[in-house]
């Protein structure tokens, strides 16, 4: 009987030794991997191949940056000319066409110095001088990584387009992309009309729970009645619930202060920082990775309390350092650098809780930024119940009340815009 028992207990021992050699198997394959040994295959190997010869003859603006086929400039010239499609003209994203400009440009319209063409800046367009100039093209290609995020201006920039060629003829081609935000899915609150700007215009929670395609298919079936003619080409083998770091998808940078995928991740907590007098890193090395100011001096007092709230998932660590740009250019920040281990946090609980405490610890000192007539944090959050609720000193548990039933809604109603299951 003992030895039967051991026996039991030996194998016991073997196949528990084996769950764990497959744990650690698993654990491991969320490491990155190489974009050679990647499944998905991204969209512009569908648009080179099947897409872009259905447009021989045709008229094209460019909608692009090095986050999309905008990496390659000199195969864009050569594939279009092999295709005989006519890249007539640039429309202009907030970074411009090489991804580098900090600022928007002063001019509605410059020439671009590769393509020699003119490159239309949207922002600095009339509605009339928009609506000309996307009529006078057959087809548009839009192919940007974006954030999944509202106040990503890159998604402004779609609707507007997609609002311009409403009921026209021509073709909208948006080359699909995955965004690191997928896994967090809908969340925040809905965007107010007094509260429509560049930084946020897309009819969605702050996180939209869906890729730049699946937005634009949303959008016209819902607000255009289906009347733009809108082909969206899709990321192929990408299933929902896929963390971001294990597909094998290079992070092109989208905008110079998303520089890698640890200034993308804690862009998704620390924007909202930038409606209040406080550096988020633009002009350092660490964008959106640092956080500070000249007057936060009790550093390890917050990153104490971040550390507490975080529960293992993020940590802070205090660091010193000195913008050459934006706010406080030239001026040493007390400040802490963020560092996440885990994704499955609410970065807007993380946003409220450090700009609450900052409010709380910081009453000489602290302050909301202006934008215009408004405050810019109204302008991000896409009204004025985030910083409504602040300054009247609720809990995130009350103030996310306030919007919870918003998110489950939001949950089903995208749901039936899912390209990817």
């Amino acid at each position: 009987m003992y030895q039967i028992f051991c026996s039991y207990q030996f194998l016991f021992y073997i196949i528990l030794f084996f769950v764990s050699c497959k744990s650690r198997i698993e654990s491991e394959t969320l490491e990155r991997i190489h974009p050679r040994n990647s499944k998905l295959i991204q969209s512009s190997v569908a648009f080179y191949k099947e897409v872009l010869p259905g447009l021989k003859g045709k008229k094209v603006m460019l909608v692009t940056n090095p986050s999309g086929i905008g990496q390659n400039p000199k195969r864009i010239q050569n594939e279009f000319n092999k295709n005989h499609v006519k890249i007539v003209s640039l429309l202009g994203l907030e970074h411009g066409f090489l991804g580098l400009e900090e600022d928007f440009s002063n001019q509605p319209v410059t020439v671009d110095k590769i393509f020699n063409l003119p490159i239309y800046h949207i922002y600095k367009l009339k509605k009339k001088e928009l609506l000309k100039i996307l009529n006078e093209v057959d087809a548009i290609v839009f192919d940007v990584q974006d954030m999944g995020m509202r106040c990503y201006t890159y998604l402004t920039v779609l609707k507007r387009i997609m609002d311009g060629i409403s009921g026209k003829k021509v073709e909208l081609i948006v080359l699909d992309h995955i965004n690191p935000a997928m896994e967090i899915g809908p969340r925040g609150d809905s965007l107010e009309k007094d509260f429509e700007n560049f930084a946020g215009a897309f009819p969605s929670l702050l996180f939209t729970g869906l890729t730049m395609g699946e937005s634009a298919n949303l959008y016209n079936s819902e607000y255009l009645k289906n009347k733009v003619n809108l082909n969206v080409i899709p990321v192929e083998n990408f299933k929902r619930g896929m963390k971001f770091e294990t597909l094998g998808i290079p992070w092109n940078t989208p905008s110079p202060n998303l520089p890698n995928l640890d200034s993308a991740r804690n862009y998704f907590s620390l924007v909202l920082l930038e409606g209040i007098n406080v550096s988020v890193g633009r002009g350092t090395p660490a964008p959106f990775v640092y956080f500070g100011a000249p007057w936060l001096k009790d550093r390890e007092e917050l990153s104490n309390f971040l550390d507490s709230l975080g529960k293992g998932k993020y940590y802070f660590q205090p660091i010193y350092f000195k913008p050459a740009f934006s706010k406080y250019e030239g001026k040493i920040c007390l400040g802490l650098r963020m560092n996440l281990v885990e994704f499955n946090y609410d970065p807007i609980q993380l946003s409220y809780e450090i700009i609450l405490y900052l409010k709380r610890n910081y009453k000489k000192d602290f302050q909301w930024v202006k934008w215009g007539s408004k405050y810019m944090v109204d302008n991000l959050w896409g009204s004025d119940r985030f910083r409504l609720a602040i300054e009247a000193d609720l809990d995130y548990k009350n103030f996310h009340k306030e919007f919870s039933n918003k998110e489950i809604t939001e949950n089903k109603r995208i749901k039936k815009y899912y390209i990817y299951q």
